[in-house]
């Protein structure tokens, strides 16, 4: 089942069952509903061929199958098909309850300790405010012991030829066969994955964590006229870009508190992850704007 919120000028479908996950969203016009994120659809079973998830309690993959934390080993299954590590936590696979329901307002709610040492609540909540989207996720810890927290979301855009994007960023991993990184390197001007100014994405793979971000950028289809304004509160500092290449009709850009696999580092809290004791929590703003693109 489906929710939909409305304020008349944007439209936004989430399913609760689904991960807590945004069917579409769109903005309203005279011809019709158009998509700021890529659409998906009410029958689809899958969070990855819909328009955005949830990414609690971590972002991105861990290396190994499990880490070590304060002298316990845990393991953590593979949870995505084709997918060898475990990836972006349980929250996305798993049933969300619809705690508040109102016109331009969704509150939801997340009760799991699928995935120890991650035993915690989170809740999701969505609000259409004029032209922008904002997504608020927060967790709080229950378990015994503390644990290594991050959070983050996972959305789907529309790839066309014109898209572009701004977001500066002051380096970027490289990654390994399993997508881990391997070496951090800065970006210097002129680079062809700076995106200190608004440029196209890459004609190939790139499935890779910038850093150094102030938590502002900007994605825009100077074709359509549409550009989506996006912000973090409190700042974030790192993105995930991903897209298998122009021949895709989508691109993934993620605004995330942690690096990948920063359960590995020698010290992992300074690669983003909180350390959370019993009843401490963590909360993170996303605002997506609706903006005009220079023609």
């Amino acid at each position: 089942m489906t929710i939909t919120l409305d304020n008349g000028r944007l439209r936004l479908v989430v399913n609760p069952q689904l991960g807590g996950s945004v069917v579409r969203f769109d903005r309203l016009t005279d011809r019709g509903p158009e998509p700021l994120m890529r659409p998906g659809s009410d029958s689809e079973h899958d969070p990855n061929r819909l328009a955005m998830y949830p990414l609690v309690p971590w972002s991105n993959r861990i290396g190994g199958g499990g880490f070590s934390w304060r002298g316990q080993d845990y393991r953590l299954a593979a949870n995505l098909p084709g997918e060898l590590l475990p990836i972006h936590g349980d929250g996305w696979q798993r049933a969300w309850q619809v705690e508040e329901q109102g016109d331009t307002r969704l509150q939801l709610g997340l009760r799991s300790r699928e995935q120890l040492p991650f035993d915690y609540r989170a809740e999701l909540t969505y609000c259409l405010e004029d032209a922008a989207l904002e997504v608020t996720l927060a967790v709080t810890h229950l378990g015994e012991s503390s644990a290594p927290y991050g959070l983050g979301l996972h959305p789907w855009f529309p790839r066309s030829t014109d898209v572009r994007l701004e977001a500066p960023a002051g380096g970027v991993w490289e990654v390994d066969a399993e997508q881990l990184p391997t070496r951090w390197r800065r970006l210097e001007a002129g680079d062809p994955w700076s995106y200190s100014a608004a440029a196209s994405l890459p004609a190939g793979r790139i499935d890779n964590l910038f850093t150094g971000w102030n938590g502002q950028a900007l994605l825009s289809w100077p074709a359509r006229g549409i550009a989506l304004d996006v912000t973090t509160l409190p700042n974030l500092s790192r993105y995930l870009l991903f897209s298998p290449g122009e021949e895709a009709d989508f691109f993934c850009f993620e605004p995330v508190s942690h690096d990948v696999d920063a359960h590995h580092f020698p010290d992992p809290m300074a690669h983003g992850l909180v350390e959370l004791q019993r009843g401490q929590g963590l909360r993170q703003q996303w605002c997506f704007c609706l903006a005009e693109a220079n023609r």
